[in-house]
């Protein structure tokens, strides 16, 4: 049996003790030769002159020598202002995309000795950057679909509700996640599932065998129905892509265009066949870890900040912490000025959560 991943000497081609022995020219040079592509040659963000600006070492900014701006690592990106020494901002890449299952705000404010709003603020910035630079393209080959519920977690009645023997039996019986009944909420409660919960549908393409999903694509709906799936089919998988699903009848009209097959998971988890929707269920997993051990709820709000975020870990989970660390650092360079993080404390928020409308 091959080893995992994970367990591998490639994947620790970089740690965090390395990362500590750096100098400020080492985090410097590092995001520099990010930013610029190994270039020596440097486009003004302003004005766009490619004329060589004057770099000044000590505040360790470029000077345009057409429109006499000043110029950073970070102008024009998600971290633009920010007061963190770059020290801090790499180590915050480091630990932000080392850890699998995520990272919580007050363990990083901890890690790297700043505030909880800065750590907050931060995390979501990386999480808009991600946003941001999205790989959109459609889907192709061999892609499976699914919808996860998240959010909107009934809180527990006052006392206890004590179960029936007869309960316990069928509980042992079928497993004990099925069998029993559950006991009953308020109506509050209800109310507040219903207004919180949403839909998570993930798209996730297959590579080769034995490889798994390549790319996974999510998007937060309100309901998993026919009207917001086969609206993220059209836009996001390309005509003729053989797809899996559960059979849910949301799925119906996939066969229109597309080479679609079902797996029954009333009775079964894979047909005699191999067909399954194992790649697609998968993804929910980690983030469901994340929600249960490091974040302890799920906003609706910002549920899509968090479906890009393990979208993403789901991506690069076979890359090594070096590209990891490149690649996260590679978006928050790449990413326009953050429009929903700037000010946040200030009380500057996003109006309307990110919801997919079919």
């Amino acid at each position: 049996m091959s080893q995992h991943f994970l367990l591998s000497k490639k994947v620790r081609d970089f740690s965090l003790i390395k990362l500590l022995n750096w100098s400020d020219d080492d985090y410097f040079n590092f995001l520099k030769h990010i930013k610029f592509k190994g270039e020596e040659s440097t486009v003004c963000p302003e004005c766009g002159a490619i004329k060589p600006p004057r770099f000044l070492k000590t505040r360790k900014q470029w000077r345009c020598r057409d429109c006499d701006r000043s110029f950073s690592l970070f102008s024009g990106t998600v971290l633009a202002n920010s007061k963190l020494t770059l020290r801090k901002i790499v180590l915050a890449m480091y630990l932000y995309s080392s850890e699998t299952k995520g990272i919580s705000m007050s363990q990083l404010s901890r890690d790297i000795d700043v505030s909880y709003k800065t750590a907050f603020t931060l995390l979501h910035k990386f999480k808009e950057a991600i946003t941001q630079t999205e790989d959109l393209t459609p889907l192709k080959g061999h892609v499976q679909i699914d919808g996860g519920h998240f959010g909107g977690k009934p809180r527990s009645g006052q006392f206890r509700r004590i179960g029936r023997p007869e309960d316990i039996v069928a509980k042992i019986k079928l497993g004990k996640s099925q069998g029993a009944k559950r006991s009953r909420i308020s109506r509050a409660n209800l109310e507040r599932k219903k207004r919180n919960r949403r839909i998570i549908i993930n798209l996730r393409q297959l590579g080769p065998k034995g490889t798994g999903a390549v790319r996974t694509i999510c998007r937060v709906a309100m309901a998993e129905d026919e009207k917001h799936v086969m609206s993220l089919i059209r836009r996001f998988v390309e005509p003729g892509t053989y797809i899996e699903t559960d059979e849910s009848s949301a799925y119906l009209q996939c066969s229109l265009g597309y080479k679609h097959e079902t797996v029954q998971h009333s009775t079964e988890y894979s047909t005699i066949d191999g067909v399954n929707n194992n790649q697609a269920e998968s993804f929910f997993s980690r983030i469901r870890r994340w929600e249960y051990g490091v974040s302890h709820r799920m906003e609706a709000k910002y549920m899509q900040d968090y479906a890009n975020e393990f979208a993403w870990r789901e991506n690069t989970r076979r890359y090594t912490q070096l590209e990891k660390l490149r690649c996260l650092a590679d978006k928050v360079l790449s990413s326009g000025l953050s429009r929903w993080w700037c000010g946040y404390w200030q009380g500057i928020k996003r109006d309307d959560e990110m919801l997919w409308k079919a």
